[in-house]
């Protein structure tokens, strides 16, 4: 049976995302498999009806919340049957949750597909000990976490943008994660690599959630009255404006690093190159954006913007009057 995209996407969040799904679903298939070779070394046998609650083992409750949840059938699908004493059940696409588990496994194991790119952080200028850093800190055995610490336009984003290119990564900003909190964003999404913008923002239980993590690996919320605990191996890499706010005992299991503006030198240079590589800007327009902006910011992110809406010169020169009124521009 082949599945569509949308099949595996849904499977796959439905156990990253739950780690009670994923423990029945584990269980479940040990249990189906160990049927079939029963099946296979005596076609004879009466056909196996589906396992029950206590084969697993999981409360009833949980059992018929994922038959809701489309992980499991009862009742009649798949041979299953539903009783007034007992009830069976079985996963109902078991290729398909085998498919998801072994993604899981894959990359929790660091040997999922993906190569780390060649070309990280090439079209950042300068920065050279912070790129090495981060190197090693990727090809480490264990865990290093990286904070990057200083006011904007120090290419805190530059990086922070190009480590989310990392396979199996995910970005979110501080305070925002998501509407449950981290706790829900990394049992969802369980990355390898986490790449946290504005940590200062962090709210306390954020925070604290963050710090397990990156102590332990582990992860823990409470829902439904039931403690779920996980343990993931995640790198994560981090930026904030100032660091004052953030947890001392949080800060120290980072490894800070504190960044300084850009020289107009600088700004001018990153903010071409950023334009010609990344943005496909052609040449002079890059050059004549960058120069005109260094007599205004240091935050590469106006040079981007600029480089989105302006195809001309006169485009660029209307642009800056929006944005700077009153001040001498060309």
């Amino acid at each position: 049976m082949t599945y569509n995209v949308a099949d595996r996407e849904l499977m796959f969040r439905n156990l990253a995302g739950n780690p009670t799904a994923r423990k029945v679903a584990e269980r479940a298939l040990a249990i189906e498999d160990e049927e079939e070779a029963k099946r296979l070394a005596d076609p004879s046998m009466y056909p196996w009806s589906g396992f029950e609650w206590m084969a697993v083992p999981a409360p009833t409750q949980v059992l018929n919340q994922l038959v809701i949840d489309e992980l499991l059938v009862t009742g009649g699908p798949r041979g299953t049957y539903k009783s007034r004493s007992s009830t069976a059940y079985k996963l109902k696409n078991p290729e398909l949750v085998r498919e998801c588990l072994a993604k899981l496994a894959e990359i929790e194991d660091g040997t999922e597909e993906g190569d780390i790119p060649n070309d990280m952080f090439d079209f950042i200028l300068g920065h050279e000990d912070l790129k090495d850093l981060l190197w090693k800190s990727l090809n480490a055995e264990r865990p290093v976490h990286i904070l990057m610490v200083g006011p904007p336009a120090t290419a805190k984003s530059m990086f922070l943008g190009e480590l989310a290119r990392l396979p199996f990564s995910r970005f979110a900003l501080g305070g925002s994660t998501r509407k449950g909190g981290l706790e829900d964003y990394l049992l969802e999404f369980r990355p390898r690599y986490l790449i946290l913008d504005e940590i200062d923002k962090m709210d306390m239980r954020d925070m604290s959630v963050l710090l397990s993590l990156m102590e332990s690996g582990i992860v823990a919320r409470l829902k439904k009255r039931m403690r779920e605990m996980e343990r993931m191996t995640t790198w994560v890499f981090g930026g904030a404006n100032r660091d004052n706010n953030i947890w001392p005992e949080l800060k120290s299991r980072f490894f800070s690093v504190h960044l300084k503006e850009y020289s107009e030198a600088d700004f001018i240079s990153i903010s071409r190159s950023v334009l010609i590589t990344r943005e496909k800007v052609d040449t002079g327009l890059a050059g004549l954006i960058a120069g005109q902006l260094s007599r205004h910011t240091r935050d590469v992110r106006d040079a981007i913007h600029f480089g989105r809406l302006c195809k001309t010169e006169e485009d660029v020169r209307s642009l800056l009057q929006l944005k700077y009124p009153g001040r001498a521009l060309f």
